[in-house]
């Protein structure tokens, strides 16, 4: 696979996260309206979904029926229909090109506080880099809550964008993944890069694990 370009960048850099309130999801009446869409990438077919122009969930789209239903699951009053927006063709170019050619991305999901605050922290390992459940705790100021960490992070609504596949557990192993473990080293592979090492992270080596 071609190697991105962007190696060494934060995805914080080009995408900002907003928590949905909880009366939007939540509303039986005038109901949250949601637009999703296929596209195609290097790393396969993505299920994209945007509330408007802001992506509230990213999902493997291999099996279309498996993710629509994932998405029906974290918002289950919300009215879901097939339409390809802007944001979604921009997301694409994500995984294509250069980020200087790509629209800046906004999220815009379902989570509490605590798990928001972790999908934050995520934004911003860099491309080709890797973090742990400790170093996450620690750097959001929660040093003794690993295990919160870790269910924060797979319970991320947002595949790639919100990188929880660049997380892994302070022991070496690769811990959890709610796509699974082929599919997360997959991801780290296609980001590989011996690149310049940056403080607080490692660089992720194809034969490490």
């Amino acid at each position: 696979m071609k190697q991105p370009q962007n190696i060494g960048h934060a995805h914080c850099e080009i995408i900002t996260l907003e928590q949905m309130p909880r009366t939007a999801w939540m509303r039986k009446k005038n109901r949250l309206s949601i637009s999703h869409s296929i596209i195609h990438t290097q790393l396969g077919k993505l299920l994209v979904a945007s509330v408007g122009e802001k992506i509230c969930f990213m999902g493997l789209g291999e099996n279309k029926e498996d993710a629509i239903r994932e998405l029906q699951q974290r918002y289950p009053h919300a009215e879901l229909k097939k339409e390809t927006l802007p944001s979604h063709q921009n997301v694409r170019k994500f995984f294509l090109k250069e980020w200087k050619n790509i629209e800046p991305i906004q999220l815009y999901v379902r989570g509490t506080d605590f798990q928001v605050k972790v999908w934050q922290e995520l934004l911003n390992i860099p491309v080709g880099k890797i973090s742990s459940y400790g170093e996450i705790a620690r750097k959001i100021g929660k040093p003794r809550s690993v295990r919160p960490i870790g269910n924060a992070v797979g319970k991320n609504p947002v595949l790639f964008l919100i990188p929880c596949h660049r997380v892994i557990c302070s022991s070496g192993k690769m811990g959890g993944f709610a796509w699974g473990i082929e599919t997360k080293l997959r991801f780290l592979n296609f980001e590989s890069h011996s690149g310049r090492k940056i403080p607080g992270y490692f660089n992720w080596e194809p034969t490490l694990f």
